[in-house]
């Protein structure tokens, strides 16, 4: 019952990177912010959407 085969734990693995991922991503947009501010951190972000 409580045995981890090599196929759930990837699929554990594969499941708990989604909310690392986004913890991670959270983070680095509030240092953004406390680094260059709010205004400058969006206008950064609209300029990389109209060059993509």
């Amino acid at each position: 019952m409580g045995e981890l085969t090599v196929v759930s734990l990837i699929m554990l693995i594969a499941i708990m990177a989604i909310p690392v991922s986004m913890i991670a991503a959270g983070a680095v947009y509030c240092v953004r912010l406390a680094r260059k501010g709010t205004e400058a951190t969006l206008t950064g972000a609209l300029k990389r959407r109209e060059l993509a």
